[in-house]
Protein backbone atom coordinates (compact mmCIF):
# COMPACT_ATOMS: atom_id res chain seq x y z
CA UNK A 1 0.00 0.00 0.00
CA UNK A 2 2.87 2.36 0.80
CA UNK A 3 4.33 1.78 -2.67
CA UNK A 4 1.01 2.66 -4.31
CA UNK A 5 0.77 5.88 -2.25
CA UNK A 6 4.32 6.82 -3.21
CA UNK A 7 3.64 6.19 -6.91
CA UNK A 8 0.42 8.22 -6.86
CA UNK A 9 2.15 11.12 -5.06
CA UNK A 10 5.02 11.14 -7.57
CA UNK A 11 2.58 11.12 -10.51
CA UNK A 12 0.54 13.98 -9.05
CA UNK A 13 3.60 16.07 -8.20
CA UNK A 14 5.11 15.53 -11.66
CA UNK A 15 1.94 16.65 -13.45
CA UNK A 16 2.13 20.01 -15.26
CA UNK A 17 -0.27 21.57 -12.75
CA UNK A 18 2.23 21.02 -9.92
CA UNK A 19 5.48 21.40 -11.84
CA UNK A 20 7.47 24.48 -10.96
CA UNK A 21 8.35 26.48 -14.01
CA UNK A 22 11.79 27.93 -14.59
CA UNK A 23 11.64 31.34 -16.29
CA UNK A 24 14.98 33.09 -16.85
CA UNK A 25 16.12 36.36 -18.34
CA UNK A 26 19.85 36.52 -19.17
CA UNK A 27 20.31 33.37 -17.08
CA UNK A 28 18.71 34.82 -13.95
CA UNK A 29 15.57 33.15 -12.59
CA UNK A 30 12.40 35.19 -12.07
CA UNK A 31 9.67 33.79 -9.82
CA UNK A 32 5.98 33.95 -10.72
CA UNK A 33 5.46 36.49 -7.92
CA UNK A 34 7.93 38.84 -9.67
CA UNK A 35 5.82 38.92 -12.84
CA UNK A 36 2.98 41.39 -12.63
CA UNK A 37 1.53 40.46 -16.03
CA UNK A 38 2.29 38.51 -19.20
CA UNK A 39 0.08 38.71 -22.26
CA UNK A 40 0.03 37.98 -25.97
CA UNK A 41 -0.35 41.03 -28.18
CA UNK A 42 0.47 42.36 -31.59
CA UNK A 43 3.90 43.95 -32.00
CA UNK A 44 4.24 47.32 -33.75
CA UNK A 45 4.52 45.37 -37.02
CA UNK A 46 1.35 43.39 -36.26
CA UNK A 47 3.18 40.13 -35.50
CA UNK A 48 2.37 38.05 -32.40
CA UNK A 49 4.51 38.88 -29.37
CA UNK A 50 4.43 38.52 -25.58
CA UNK A 51 4.61 41.51 -23.25
CA UNK A 52 5.98 40.69 -19.80
CA UNK A 53 5.64 43.31 -17.07
CA UNK A 54 7.68 42.80 -13.93
CA UNK A 55 6.77 44.04 -10.47
CA UNK A 56 8.34 47.32 -9.34
CA UNK A 57 10.60 45.31 -7.03
CA UNK A 58 11.89 43.08 -9.89
CA UNK A 59 12.25 45.86 -12.51
CA UNK A 60 15.69 47.03 -11.24
CA UNK A 61 17.01 43.49 -11.80
CA UNK A 62 15.96 43.69 -15.45
CA UNK A 63 17.67 47.07 -15.76
CA UNK A 64 20.86 45.58 -14.29
CA UNK A 65 20.72 42.60 -16.65
CA UNK A 66 20.23 44.79 -19.73
CA UNK A 67 22.49 47.69 -18.76
CA UNK A 68 25.49 46.57 -20.82
CA UNK A 69 23.62 44.55 -23.43
CA UNK A 70 22.88 47.21 -26.08
CA UNK A 71 23.18 45.71 -29.54
CA UNK A 72 22.77 42.16 -28.23
CA UNK A 73 19.84 39.76 -28.19
CA UNK A 74 18.59 39.09 -24.68
CA UNK A 75 18.50 35.38 -23.78
CA UNK A 76 15.10 34.36 -22.39
CA UNK A 77 14.20 30.76 -21.46
CA UNK A 78 11.23 28.87 -20.09
CA UNK A 79 11.94 25.47 -18.56
CA UNK A 80 15.32 25.41 -20.29
CA UNK A 81 13.88 26.09 -23.75
CA UNK A 82 14.91 29.31 -25.47
CA UNK A 83 12.24 31.86 -26.30
CA UNK A 84 12.71 34.56 -28.92
CA UNK A 85 14.45 37.35 -27.05
CA UNK A 86 14.44 40.99 -28.02
CA UNK A 87 17.37 42.74 -29.69
CA UNK A 88 18.26 45.47 -27.22
CA UNK A 89 18.95 49.00 -28.33
CA UNK A 90 19.02 50.37 -24.76
CA UNK A 91 18.69 49.11 -21.19
CA UNK A 92 15.14 48.21 -20.13
CA UNK A 93 14.33 50.62 -17.32
CA UNK A 94 10.53 50.33 -17.13
CA UNK A 95 10.33 46.62 -16.20
CA UNK A 96 8.48 45.71 -19.42
CA UNK A 97 9.97 43.17 -21.82
CA UNK A 98 8.52 42.29 -25.24
CA UNK A 99 9.33 38.90 -26.73
CA UNK A 100 8.94 39.05 -30.54
CA UNK A 101 8.81 36.22 -33.05
CA UNK A 102 6.00 34.17 -31.52
CA UNK A 103 4.43 31.84 -34.11
CA UNK A 104 0.78 32.63 -33.33
CA UNK A 105 -1.41 34.52 -30.88
CA UNK A 106 -2.60 31.18 -29.46
CA UNK A 107 1.00 30.15 -28.76
CA UNK A 108 1.64 33.59 -27.26
CA UNK A 109 -1.33 33.24 -24.90
CA UNK A 110 -0.20 29.79 -23.77
CA UNK A 111 3.41 30.92 -23.24
CA UNK A 112 2.30 34.07 -21.39
CA UNK A 113 0.22 32.01 -18.97
CA UNK A 114 3.08 29.55 -18.47
CA UNK A 115 5.50 32.42 -17.75
CA UNK A 116 3.28 34.25 -15.26
CA UNK A 117 1.30 31.32 -13.88
CA UNK A 118 -1.94 33.25 -14.27
CA UNK A 119 -4.20 34.81 -16.91
CA UNK A 120 -3.38 38.35 -18.05
CA UNK A 121 -4.50 41.25 -15.89
CA UNK A 122 -7.74 42.73 -17.31
CA UNK A 123 -7.30 45.87 -19.41
CA UNK A 124 -10.02 47.61 -17.42
CA UNK A 125 -11.90 47.13 -14.17
CA UNK A 126 -15.01 46.21 -16.18
CA UNK A 127 -13.39 43.04 -17.54
CA UNK A 128 -13.66 39.80 -15.62
CA UNK A 129 -11.26 36.86 -15.63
Amino acid sequence: MRLVSTLIASLVLSSPAFAARDFRIAGEAFEEAEILDARALASLGGEPAILITLTPKAAPRLLRLTKDAAGKTLMVTLDGKPLPGPALSAPISDGALELPGIASFEEGEALAKAISGKPPVPDSLDEGP
